[in-house]
């Protein structure tokens, strides 16, 4: 493990005592004296239980201007204080002595702060972890050094001396190899005594009685006199099927460290070892970090979608555990098939709510292979937890025939990811505790580290529109048919959409344009651009770009590089991905009636990370030429795959940073960049995000769906979800209002030639993209979000929340409210009375 995984937690620290992961230190006591003897008199104890305080068994190792390390030598559990609320935090439940829901090894998992998961060599699922396989045994070791405290686990069994020694070696060899080169007779008796030979196998067999003490010693140093080494050891257990009883150790170091108002939790990477025959699959880090209790009150945020959180103790034991990836699938890992249609996790964050203190988690790297996992009370245990896993290495389940019998074996990936991981827990309090200060503090969180900047407050509500240029069409010559190519919108047509577009008020257009090189939507490898002739070629290009610079509108011409489409070409397979199982990564057309890939259509390829930065260097020789000055990215913002080529294995991790090192060529040579989807690490290299997510998947076992990724990026970049006229319902009260509450911009998908052109296409969805059918509806909901929306588009969202079922209120940072009303009724809040499926504006007086 080379990189560093990374996750920073802000934890917002919760007040009251009643949370097992913290103790309110600065509570007064003779108050608190006071309200048990009232409780007591009264017959009754109303109050939630107060948190255990400090164990004697606790002791103080780190400590800077703003927090306190604290560590439970024999448990290696760890506690952090922060002074300024006196509020202290647990890695483990401090009352799970207590837990009357889990039992046997779910109670033991309480004590873990980092476990694994691994198949052994026979197959079977492996679980490990630290104090099961570590901290019961005494099998660490704890230094000190300056800020930072190390932990090394030892898991596993550890290997004693006599296990250096084969049970069993064969006559010859035990002549030959040892007592041959013995020159002394007395060495030669000391080892034949401690061996018995067994004549009928002709071989030597360990006494294991007389390996102890002295005996061992003596042993084992003749046999380094004479190079009997362990490769020689080997070699006779191999010989007699003797397995290694130390095959399963790991060295697994878990690093603290306290960073101003952080608590950065690490695991090195290049110090974790572990033998060749476990494949290692995930590995959990403090699982159990502020984990809460059946009786407080408060939520976890995952980064499901936009944003989702799941309430304490909401009893949906019916619902699968929260578990979601970070930026999506992995294209080059089989998924021909899938369950439920999810929202993307494009933003690598968790956190907790609990009372008025709480924490949010934020992954810096490492965030490519990483999960977010958060279940509820009563399943395995009492408590409600939030975390994040990794996973270390995947596998593929192949099927070998042979005639009519057939068998299923596990092929795992050539290595694994060689990362470190680090956590990082910062402090919040009161009026922060809640998502949207947990969005303002990741948002500033951004700037710091990314570079991220605000708008400069001259922009308007940006309008966007996507034209679809060109499109691949199967024609028939004489009853045979052959590939074409079919125009939809021509660069002068283009022209034509836009004058309409003004005319009716429309301003602050952002035109991606998708389909106008190498061969239209579905373009050939773009290492080199041609334009599409059949579009007007790159002179109507220009002028297209000439006519836009010169209204205002920014053009974004639209390119992919992650995927290679069917029936395109120049990609050779040396260029594309692999699976685990060495072939080639295909891509099939999605069907969504299915949930499924449709195998049965031409399929594509998955580009191999490694060859992105040859690529780019040829699309920007000849994009640049070309004069435009602004480009939109498909796929860099929204995708990421590895390739499992067993000779050089590309992860999520190492594809995430080769894409960020084409982002930051393409943003010096590129004025303006917008990127699909909005994944982390790409949004900090454009202004404008497509399809950015507006909604959470909606799993069952969570309660609320919130737009943390707009109350992040509100007032620093410019966004929207999908299309408004391409969603299953087409719901423009829907779409107006989601937009509102959001501060997203409107966005519409168009082409100019007659809808009949689709016809035997592949490309159905389109029929609803004829842009006459949307013109002035478009027109109209643009004025009416520029009336509302102009005036703080360059404002931070300072508060979100709901004020009623179905009725929320946005809150930006001069004061303006928005409150959207999604029942079919008017509903009354404070006072304030909102007619159904409408919107009232407040706060900052609107022009």
């Amino acid at each position: 493990m080379k990189k560093k995984l990374t996750i920073i937690a802000v934890v917002l620290m919760l007040s009251g005592a009643a949370v097992p992961p913290y103790v309110n230190l600065a509570e007064s006591a003779p108050e608190a004296a006071a309200a048990v003897q009232s409780e007591v008199q009264s017959g009754q104890d109303t109050r939630t239980p107060k948190a255990p305080e400090l164990s004697a068994d606790m002791k103080a190792v780190l400590d800077n201007e703003y927090l306190t390390l604290y560590l439970n030598k024999a448990t290696t559990e760890i506690a952090v204080k922060d002074k300024s609320s006196g509020a202290l935090w647990y890695s483990n439940p401090q009352d799970r002595e207590q837990d009357a829901v889990a039992t046997g090894y779910n109670k033991s998992k309480l004590n873990v702060q980092v476990g694994l998961t691994y198949y052994d060599n026979k197959g079977n699922l492996m679980n490990y972890d630290n104090y099961t396989h570590s901290v019961q045994s005494s099998q660490f070791t704890i230094e000190q050094s300056g800020d930072s405290l190390n932990i090394v686990y030892t898991l596993g069994e550890v290997k004693s001396n006599i296990d250096g020694i084969p049970k069993y070696i064969s006559e010859e060899r035990f002549r030959t190899l040892i007592i041959g080169r013995l020159e002394n007779d007395s060495d030669k008796r000391e080892i034949e005594k401690r061996f018995r030979y067994d004549e009928p196998n002709k071989r030597y067999e360990r006494r294991d009685t007389s390996f102890k003490g002295v005996g061992l010693k003596k042993v084992t140093s003749l046999f380094e006199q004479v190079g009997y080494d362990e490769a020689q050891t080997a070699i006779d257990k191999a010989a007699y099927g003797e397995e290694d009883d130390g095959a399963a150790l790991v060295t697994l170091p878990l690093e603290y460290r306290l960073d101003g108002k952080q608590l950065r939790v690490s695991i090195p990477g290049d110090k974790v070892r572990y033998p060749d025959t476990m494949h290692i699959q995930t590995l959990s880090l403090l699982p159990f970090f502020g984990a809460s209790g059946t009786k407080d009150e408060g939520y976890s945020l995952v980064p499901d979608g936009s944003g989702s959180l799941i309430h304490f103790n909401n009893n949906k034991l019916y619902a699968s555990p929260y578990r979601t990836a970070m930026y999506g699938p992995d294209a080059a890992l089989t998924q021909l098939g899938q369950v439920q249609k999810e929202e993307t996790a494009r933003l690598p964050v968790f956190g907790m709510k609990v009372q008025d203190r709480g924490f949010l988690a934020v992954i810096e790297s490492g965030d490519a292979v990483a999960a977010v996992e958060a279940d509820v009370s009563g399943r395995l245990n009492q408590y409600n937890n939030v975390f994040s896993s990794y996973t270390l290495g995947s596998l593929e389940e192949v099927t070998l025939t042979n005639g009519w019998r057939s068998s299923t074996v596990k092929q795992f990936q050539a290595g694994t990811f060689s990362g470190d991981i680090t956590v990082a827990y910062s402090f919040l309090d009161k009026e922060e505790a809640s998502y949207s200060g947990m969005a303002a503090y990741y948002r500033e969180y951004l700037t710091e580290h990314t570079g991220m900047t605000r708008l400069d407050g001259t922009e308007g509500v940006p309008f966007y529109l996507e034209l679809i240029g060109g499109i691949p069409k199967k024609k028939f010559f004489l009853g045979i048919p052959y590939s074409a190519y079919e125009p939809l919108t021509s660069f002068k047509e283009a022209k034509i959409i836009l004058e309409q577009m003004q005319e009716k008020g429309i301003g602050d257009i952002q035109l991606r344009y998708t389909g106008w090189f190498n061969g239209g939507i579905n373009h050939d490898y773009p290492k080199s651009v041609s334009v599409d002739s059949k579009l007007g070629g790159a002179k109507g290009l220009q002028a297209l770009q000439s006519y836009t610079q010169d209204k205002g509108i920014t053009l974004y011409p639209d390119a992919s590089f992650l995927q290679s489409f069917p029936e395109a070409k120049g990609l050779g397979k040396s260029q594309a991905s692999r699976l685990i199982t060495g072939k080639l990564a295909h891509t099939y057309p999605y069907d969504i009636s299915n949930l499924k890939q449709d195998v049965k259509q031409p399929s594509g390829y998955v580009v191999s990370p490694r060859v992105l930065p040859d690529m780019v260097d040829g699309f920007l020789k000849d994009y640049t030429e070309l004069g435009v000055s602004g480009l939109s990215l498909r796929d860099f913002g929204s995708g990421l795959n590895s390739d499992f080529k067993a000779e050089d294995l590309v992860d999520r991790q190492r594809a995430e940073g080769i894409i960020k090192e084409q982002l930051e060529r393409m943003n010096s040579s590129v004025p303006r960049l917008m990127i699909e989807g909005g994944n982390a690490y790409a949004a900090p290299f454009a202004r404008h995000i497509v399809a950015a997510p507006m909604q959470s998947s909606g799993f069952n076992i969570t309660d609320e769906s919130i737009p943390f990724f707009q109350m992040v990026y509100h007032g620093y970049l410019q966004y929207t979800g999908t299309a408004w006229n391409m969603a299953e319902d087409q719901d423009a009260a829907f779409s107006l209002l989601k937009a509102l509450e959001t501060g997203s911009a409107p966005h519409y998908t168009w082409f100019y030639a007659d809808p009949s052109k689709i016809k035997m296409t592949g490309f159905g969805s389109l029929y609803s993209a004829d842009y006459r059918s949307w013109m002035d509806q478009a027109a109209k909901q643009y004025q009416e979000l520029s009336r509302v929306l102009k005036r703080v588009q360059s404002q931070t969202i300072s508060e979100h929340k709901k004020l009623a079922e179905g009725v929320y209120q946005t809150a930006y940072e001069a004061g303006t409210t928005i409150i959207v009303n999604y029942n079919q009724t008017p509903v009354s809040v404070g006072g304030v009375t909102i007619d159904g499926r409408n919107y009232r504006v407040g706060g900052e007086r609107q022009p």
